[in-house]
């Protein structure tokens, strides 16, 4: 994904679910973790 494009409505959840793909690739499935969304992101769900 572009960091060129802001954060919508619409892409925020293709945002998320990159980054859980890189999360697993790197940790793999038994590491567990928590995302918080503030500022704008957070305004935006």
């Amino acid at each position: 994904m572009s960091a060129d494009k802001p954060f919508t409505k619409e892409n925020l959840d293709s945002y998320l679910k990159e980054l859980a793909k890189e999360f697993r690739k790197k940790n793999g499935n038994r590491m567990l973790a928590e995302i918080i969304l503030l500022g704008g992101a957070f305004k935006v769900l």
